[in-house]
């Protein structure tokens, strides 16, 4: 391979477990800069395929598990859903879901212009944050658990990619709320070329959606829910001055979520 050559798969070998280093445990990368974070963000969709087959091959396991140790076949999807959210919990360390917390109690509480910044930068946790994560906890494991007995191991693989390559068009189409947050440095990186890589990375997993046999209303559905949740995180971030690395993670987790929801 010429030189050149080494260099590119090199540097695309490395924004990989630089993208795998920030969004799980599974990869360690010292030294980590604003610079090869910005570079990384390529990389997040590959990485959620990687975390989405590790979460689902150890879910499958657990069910089976489950059933040969005797369990109900009823209950034996449950168990492997709940393995499938531990593995989310535990490999991500809970990132994104403070996102969804923060969020959820600023816009819970009605708050405007500061004030709406202060209760999302709280580091406690509020009633409407408390309810939003619940939730959606509670969402992931029964989703999992329902894609697991149909045997959608694919569809579980594909959410977190679609989740990490939504959050980024997000970014994509609104302003950093300012300071020297993440979403700035996501915001600031979002070139239009990055821009359409991503709306490819999601018409390539629609597109193996259907042709592993999802209904193209389904397909339809998923594209339009998408485009009302990416607007509606939009045009609150436009409301109050932009957006923040909250909205991001907030977005990764809903997108995940409603993947798996019109999917199902």
């Amino acid at each position: 391979m010429p030189d050149a050559g080494r260099r590119q798969a090199g540097s695309l070998a490395e924004r990989y477990l630089d993208a795998l280093s920030f969004l799980s445990r599974l990869v360690t990368r010292p030294g980590q800069t604003e610079r090869r974070f910005q570079a990384c963000l390529s990389a997040f969709a590959p990485a959620g395929m990687t975390l989405g087959l590790f979460w689902t091959i150890l879910a499958f396991a657990a069910m089976h598990f489950a059933a040969a140790a005797g369990v109900s076949p009823a209950l034996s999807p449950l168990v492997g859903g709940w393995i499938w959210l531990l593995a989310l919990l535990w490999t991500t360390r809970a990132l994104h879901w403070d996102g969804v917390a923060d969020l959820a109690d600023a816009c819970g509480s009605g708050a405007s212009g500061e004030r709406f910044w202060q209760i999302m930068r709280d580091s406690r946790l509020g009633a409407f944050g408390a309810l939003a994560v619940c939730a959606g906890l509670v969402g992931c494991l029964l989703l999992a658990a329902a894609h697991l007995e149909q045997g959608n191991w694919l569809l579980l693989m594909l959410a977190p990619a679609w989740g990490r390559a939504s959050s980024l068009l997000l970014a994509a189409s609104a302003p950093p709320q300012g300071g020297g947050s993440l979403g700035r440095l996501v915001c600031s990186a979002m070139t239009p070329r990055l821009a359409r890589q991503q709306r490819l990375w999601l018409a390539a997993m629609m597109l193996l959606t259907w042709l592993t046999g999802v209904p193209v209303w389904q397909v339809l559905l998923l594209l339009a829910g998408q485009c009302l949740l990416q607007g509606k995180l939009r045009r609150t971030a436009l409301d109050h001055g932009g957006l923040s690395g909250d909205f991001l993670g907030a977005d990764i987790e809903l997108a995940q979520l409603w993947f798996l929801l019109a999917l199902l």
